[in-house]
């Protein structure tokens, strides 16, 4: 009977040892993953934001009549897209903050701003004064 309570004993030690060490490893991994997807995130939204300026410059010098859908996939993150002020720009929340993923734009383009996020398909099109409108 002594034996088996020895046993039962060692059995419990190791076992708390092991889950002693195993714990935080698993809290560090969760936590370099967590940054990790983050910065995936920012990525995402600094690649949409260069895609949509990149399709609204090719559109414009296309010209008057020109037409063009652009599927994106913004962060599910995303508050805000606009466009305007000679720029492309996505908002994002993290855990710092507001990120904005900012994309340089040539083209005379209408001032729009959509709350979308996820797969979103634009409707781009060059008006006859030679200016650029987005749909969503």
């Amino acid at each position: 009977m002594l034996m088996r309570a020895q046993v039962s004993l060692e059995l419990l030690v190791t076992l708390g040892v092991v889950v002693a060490f195993t714990i935080p490893v698993v809290l560090l991994l969760l936590s370099l993953s967590q940054i990790g997807l983050e910065n995936a995130t920012l990525v995402q939204a600094d690649g949409s934001a260069r895609a949509l300026a990149d399709s609204i410059n090719e559109i414009y010098a296309e010209g008057s009549g020109a037409k063009r859908t652009v599927l994106l996939s913004l962060p599910i993150s995303t508050q805000v897209l606009h466009i305007g002020n000679r720029e492309v720009t996505i908002v994002i929340e993290t855990e710092s903050g507001e990120y904005h993923a900012v994309a340089p734009l040539f083209a005379s383009v209408e001032e729009t701003t959509l709350e979308k996020r996820g797969l979103v398909a634009l409707e781009l099109n060059v008006n006859a004064d030679q200016e650029v409108t987005v749909r969503g």
